[in-house]
């Protein structure tokens, strides 16, 4: 019977005992106040966050600056090519328009002397004669007419695209080029001949009409 009242004595101070835990588990406990970070904290969040967020934005910014560079340089090589290609399309208007009227004036100084010498006797006042002005005439205005066509094809095909141009080729003679000094000549000697084929066509009745009436 003893025995038994002890144990429930110790039976009941365990449960007193474990109640009072429970109560000191369940009490309201004062929250934590906020304390500055130390020294070594800061050090290790600048380490960790501070640092690489910087590197980040740097990176970002060195590769926005590239772009930005590559893009200067796009534009700086597109103004580039169109002023080249203005300064070719004018290089090549001014040629083209030099050829033309160097053609033009050895074309007219041609048909100048031409008449002169119809004028002077020098060439026979016929058809064929006049046919050959004409035609020399005609020949002006059809290499006035390709040589305006050709600049016009010129200005068209240089727009929106950079034309070479080697200044080599200034030396050599220009297929257009007219040597009016040769065709003059032999203008000269053609109808000469024929001139004086018709004058000693026309001696010839002369001397059967004396020789009729001796």
């Amino acid at each position: 019977m003893a025995n038994r009242d002890e144990d429930l004595a110790e039976s009941i101070d365990e449960l007193t005992q474990t109640l009072r835990d429970l109560r000191h588990e369940l009490e309201p406990r004062p929250e934590p106040r906020l304390r500055p970070p130390t020294p070594g904290e800061l050090l290790r969040l600048t380490d960790e966050v501070a640092i690489p967020a910087l590197v980040a934005i740097l990176e970002a910014n060195v590769r926005a600056l590239e772009a930005f560079q590559r893009g200067l340089r796009l534009v700086r090589r597109d103004r580039d090519v169109r002023e080249r290609t203005g300064r070719a399309t004018d290089v090549t208007r001014t040629r083209a328009t030099e050829l033309r009227e160097t053609t033009l004036e050895q074309l007219d100084g041609a048909l100048a002397e031409l008449q002169r010498a119809l004028g002077e006797g020098a060439l026979p006042q016929n058809r064929q004669a006049r046919d050959l002005v004409e035609d020399a005439r005609e020949l002006r205005d059809e290499v006035d007419r390709r040589l305006r066509d050709a600049g016009e094809e010129v200005d068209a095909e240089t727009k929106g695209r950079t034309i070479e141009i080697d200044d080599s080729t200034d030396d050599r003679p220009d297929e257009s080029d007219v040597d009016v000094d040769a065709e003059l000549e032999t203008l000269k000697d053609q109808y000469g001949s024929d001139d004086a084929g018709d004058e000693t066509d026309g001696d010839e009745p002369d001397d059967e009409t004396g020789e009729n009436e001796s």
